[in-house]
């Protein structure tokens, strides 16, 4: 008979298989009963905590809620209500950290402070006057009470946790809509400290760990399932740093940040599952894991869209059934004990030949090991003695193998060039290896193998800073030992070493035993190290004498500098002068063309003038251009705001070229969105000139064909997209590069056939940039040419819109008023003061066409004498005069009590705007600049009579 079947015949016997099929049983069964009522009662503690919070998020809900319906509140009168939130704050601070009142447009206040400049908003510089409104239009609060809520209902809603940019603090904000009349007018918001949560989970944690003995933890998951609040503090979002710890950046220059998401947690799991967690709903998922088992438990907090996480550990479902399984191993043992008494009889017997082959080892283990010869009759004795001898076989081999093993260890010590120790905690002995002794000069016979010969070595400067790093890591205070100090070598020289080292615990009591480490020579290193910083100071000491180096370059730059805006100014002095010097003249040449044209003329007399009419006006135009050069470079163009009628402006820019496109049969058409409204904010003046000197060129360089104008809105944007198009010669890539550059044309043959002074598309581009647009070009040779022109035009909301392209039609076929005559000028007395012969019979011929009564006086001087000894409905003043200029006349008569109140107009060749500021400042009331045209001082003159 086999042993096996004797051994097991025995235990039949006794009843042990019996008995362990049954506690086996018991087992299973008691484990899964005690799980199913730990899971139960650990569900029911996370729901009443859960409740807790609930409850405190309830009651601040209910307190945002009662704020939101006060009628100080909906007011939203931030003055008024702003005392009454400081107040309710100071006796709610135990909760709030501070209130928000939001607007619908996304600004807000706090009771943090604001900008009092404007309306105490929170602003990006609360100091100052042009501060920017903050928004928290982004806000998930805001979303919900103001922006989503359609229906004007009166909504109380608990934020996402946020993280504070500035001071890296979390908060949650409660916030419920301000209804008004049946409107969301606002939002009124409380601001929980994040400290005031983490503690009531703090308590929440400390309760399970000291019911479960520290193996059940708590986290709080947001609704998009971010971790705010876990055990393990990595998990929690937080500020992304790098290497140096500084903060990292996204490309929009805020703060990343970094979290851990319930998603990610649990992968396996399906995702159904974790949605119905993140949509406040219970849960329970278990994950098993290589070192353990975890039960997790996910309770929502009602009505706050948070979820509570309790993960418990499985040593926490089986502690109870471990002292049911103690009760049923020792009646087990028992039962052994009677089963063993049962089978010693037969294992004395069947054992014997175990007794024989034991004895003869124990007589080899003073000898070399090797198999042992045996002698059985029992099978399974025959294969336990063979696979004995082959263990004691491979014994030997890894005996063999382990004497290898430490040689190439030795070898690799020596090649390392590392010194090795090892010091015994509980003897106090150490081991020095050879090569530790070796870099200090000694001998391996020399020194002593003690902590003693260790602490004599060291340099006296070094001793204290090292024993006290020692010190620390073997009181529990780092696992791992690592420091630099100096010591002594043999020949009275200083060795640098770097002593590196771990910790060795008694698997039991988990106090340490050893401390084993390596010295390793770095005083090769270390000089190296200085070197380098001698080298570090020499380069500071050079970056401080380039640094005064660019100093004095820097003060040579702003000497340079100031010379170079002296020689600007002298430039704008020259160009106002010559301005003056060339309209006086003009004024006269261009109002002699006028009243010359409202003479009989037959038709070649007609044609000569209006000849001679362009070239005056082309004349001014390149005057004006040269103009606005100098005031873009001087920093002195201003771009007026003001409203003024789109579709007006479009119409007059095209009725001006309407003669020019009929001569040369040309087609103009223009196509507006729909879109497009007709009443704009912005510079009236600047949009024509820069539309007029596109469709100038256009027709310019076009001969066959047509011009088309084409008007967009550009999407979510206040830009107002002009293309300007053209059949014409086009323009090659490399003239384009130099277009818009002052002075220059595409190119010589260019200039030569078309002429021009090559300023209008550099003004134009420059005007364009002035107005928040740009001026873009598409075009081949031959092929015609697109000017693109964008232009920022915010609505003008106080005027309804209107269709003038419509109504500007019905009047294309007006003709021109001959008559100067207006009713509310004639009879009234004007003085003219102007020392220019021509210019002063001019103006006199028009002001009496309009029906005034004109009296004229030379210079300044003999206008205030008039001005005294008469009284005058209107006075027009010149500027540059002799005897006495226009400023000093014009105080001077401001003096009169007659003509306190008289309006004195400017009619000067001084075309600069500070000539008009100045005219202004002085006590004019208008300055018009020359050369004159009639209609525009009559209608300027009739102003003051209507």
């Amino acid at each position: 008979m086999k042993l096996r079947n004797q051994v097991l015949s025995a235990l039949i016997f006794s009843g042990l298989l019996p008995l362990a099929i049954a506690f086996l049983y018991a087992i299973w069964h008691s484990s899964i009963t005690t799980n199913d009522l730990v899971i139960k009662s650990v569900s029911h503690r996370l729901a009443q905590s859960s409740a807790e919070l609930a409850s405190y998020f309830s009651a601040r809900e209910t307190e945002i809620d009662l704020l939101a319906s006060l009628p100080l509140i909906q007011s939203m009168d931030f003055q008024k209500v702003r005392p009454f939130l400081m107040n309710t704050l100071d006796k709610k601070s135990a909760y709030y950290e501070k209130f928000i009142v939001g607007r619908t447009d996304g600004s807000f206040h706090n009771t943090s402070g604001g900008n009092r400049f404007v309306d105490m908003l929170r602003t990006d510089d609360d100091s100052q006057k042009d501060g920017t409104p903050r928004s928290i239009a982004q806000r998930d609060y805001w979303l919900e009470t103001i922006a989503n809520n359609v229906t004007a209902e009166q909504k109380v809603y608990i934020s996402n946790p946020m993280i504070s940019y500035t001071t890296e603090v979390k908060q949650i904000v409660i916030a419920a809509s301000i209804i008004n009349n049946k409107q969301v007018v606002g939002l009124i918001g409380g601001s929980l400290p994040w400290e005031n949560i983490q503690q009531r989970i703090n308590k929440i944690q400390d309760e399970f760990s000291n019911e479960f003995g520290g193996l059940a933890k708590v986290a709080l998951i947001s609704s998009d399932g971010t971790y705010w609040y876990h055990w393990q503090p990595d998990k929690v979002i937080h500020f992304k740093r790098g290497g140096n710890n500084d903060f990292i950046l996204n490309a929009s220059g805020e703060k990343q940040t970094v979290s851990s998401n319930i998603k990610d947690e649990f992968p396996q799991s399906p995702t159904n599952l974790l949605n119905t967690i993140l949509t406040g709903k219970k849960a329970y998922i278990v994950n098993e894991l290589t070192s353990s088992t975890y039960h997790h438990l996910f309770q929502p907090i009602d009505n706050s869209g948070y979820t509570l996480q309790l993960t418990v550990d499985d040593k926490v479902l089986s502690a109870p059934t471990s002292n049911l399984i103690n009760v049923l191993l020792l009646i087990l043992m028992i039962s052994i004990a009677v089963a063993l008494l049962a089978v010693y009889f037969l294992s004395k017997k069947l054992t014997q030949p175990l007794y024989d082959f034991a004895s003869k080892i124990s007589l080899a283990k003073n000898k070399q090991l090797a198999p042992i010869a045996y002698t059985t009759h029992t099978k399974e004795f025959n294969d336990l003695f063979q696979e004995l001898n082959r263990m004691i076989v491979t014994i030997c081999d890894n005996e063999k193998a382990l004497r290898i093993s430490e040689e190439r260890f030795s070898v690799a010590m020596k090649g390392a060039n590392d010194g090795l120790w090892d010091w015994n905690l509980l003897t106090d002995e150490v081991y020095f290896s050879p090569r530790w002794k070796d870099m200090l000069g000694y001998q391996e016979s020399e020194l002593a193998n003690n902590v003693s010969t260790w602490q004599d070595l060291i340099f006296e400067e070094d001793l204290e800073e090292t024993l006290d790093s020692s010190n620390k890591q073997l009181n529990g205070q780092g696992h791992y030992y690592r420091i630099e100090f100096r010591m002594k070598h043999k020949n009275g020289t200083l060795v640098n070493v770097l002593s590196r080292a771990s910790i060795i615990y008694d698997v039991k009591t988990q106090k340490p035993i050893r401390l084993v480490g390596t010295h390793v020579d770095i005083t090769d290193r270390k000089k190296q190290e200085y070197q380098l910083h001698a080298m570090n100071s020499l380069l500071e000491e050079r970056v401080e004498a380039r640094t005064s180096e660019l100093a004095n370059l820097n003060s040579q730059l702003v000497k340079a500098t100031q010379v170079a805006e002296h020689a600007n100014q002298s430039k704008s002095l020259f160009l106002a002068n010559m301005s003056h010097e060339i309209r006086t003249p003009m004024n006269g040449v261009i109002g002699l063309i006028e009243l010359i044209t409202r003479t009989p003329l037959n038709a070649q007399q007609q044609e000569y003038l209006t000849q001679l009419q362009l070239s005056s006006n082309n004349l001014m135009h390149i005057l004006n251009d040269i103009l606005d050069i100098s005031k873009i470079e001087a920093g002195k163009l201003s771009i007026e705001q003001q409203p003024f009628d789109f579709k007006e402006m479009l119409t007059n820019v095209v009725k001006v070229f309407e003669p020019q496109i009929q001569k040369k049969k040309l087609s103009l058409t223009v196509s507006i969105a729909d879109d497009i409204e007709t009443n704009v904010i912005g510079d009236s003046v600047r949009c024509s000139q820069v539309l007029t000197n596109l469709v100038n060129n256009a027709i310019k360089f076009t001969e066959v064909g047509g011009i088309r104008i084409i008007v967009n809105n550009i999407e979510n944007s206040e830009l107002v997209s002009i293309k300007v198009s053209d059949t014409g010669i086009g323009i090659s890539e490399q003239q384009q590069q130099r277009l818009f550059t002052s002075f220059m044309q595409a190119d010589d043959s260019t200039s030569r056939k078309f002429g021009g002074t090559g300023l209008g598309l550099a003004i134009s581009q420059q005007l364009a940039c002035l107005m928040g647009g740009a001026i873009t070009l598409q075009s081949k040779l031959g092929e015609g040419s697109c000017f693109e022109f964008k232009v920022k035009l915010p609505i003008d909301k106080s005027k309804p819109s209107t269709d003038v392209m419509s109504e500007s039609s019905q009047h294309n076929n007006t003709t021109k008023n001959k008559s100067y005559i207006v009713s509310a000028l004639i009879g009234k007395r004007v003085l003219l003061v102007e020392d220019n012969r021509i210019n002063r019979l001019i103006a006199e011929q028009i002001l009496k066409q309009a029906g005034m009564k004109v009296f004229s006086a030379e210079n300044g001087l003999q206008a205030v004498q008039m001005a005294e000894e008469h009284a005058y409905d209107v006075i027009v003043m010149d500027i540059q005069m002799p005897v006495m200029d226009g400023y000093e006349a014009t105080q001077k008569i401001r003096l009169l009590a007659h003509h306190e109140k008289t309006p004195i107009i400017a009619m000067t060749a001084n075309a600069m705007t500070d000539d008009k500021e100045r005219s202004l400042a002085v006590g004019m009331n208008k300055h018009l600049t020359k050369p004159i045209k009639a209609n525009e001082v009559i209608a300027e003159l009739s102003k003051f009579f209507t």
